[in-house]
């Protein structure tokens, strides 16, 4: 129980200071549990736009973000036979990239998102809880 109230303090903490919610999706992991997910990008890392780089170096930027998310997905969701679908640059308050795939989940080809900070850092997704069966 203290641990439970720990690391929800920690997640309460981390959502309530300095962060945007910016994409929320369903998944079936690969033990078969449904499940929701959500990413919050830092606000305090605005200062990473791709406005002042050449075209060679945000294609570089973008091409790397996508390597970097497609590792880090294939470890994460523990899907097989997983496609990068699509990198995109999200502008905003707080730019990032967003990574969508699909691949072989719990038995059923899913989709599913990583999301890549333009300093290179993958976010973690939170498991904000448990999708309803269908």
């Amino acid at each position: 129980m203290r641990f439970f109230f720990i690391s929800l303090l920690l997640v309460a903490g981390f959502e309530a200071s300095a962060a945007e919610p910016v994409l929320k999706f369903t998944l079936t992991k690969a033990d078969g549990t449904p499940a929701v997910y959500e990413f919050f990008v830092p606000s305090d890392d605005v200062n990473q736009s791709d406005a002042t780089l050449s075209r060679d170096e945000a294609v570089q930027r973008q091409h790397n973000a996508g390597v970097a998310a497609l590792a880090w997905a294939k470890q994460f969701y523990g899907a097989h036979e997983i496609f990068l679908r699509s990198v995109e640059l999200q502008e905003g308050p707080v730019p990032y990239y967003l990574a969508k795939f699909d691949g072989e989940l719990a038995g059923a080809r899913q989709v599913f998102f990583a999301i890549v900070l333009p300093s290179g850092l993958v976010v973690q997704p939170v498991e904000t809880g448990q999708a309803l069966s269908k």
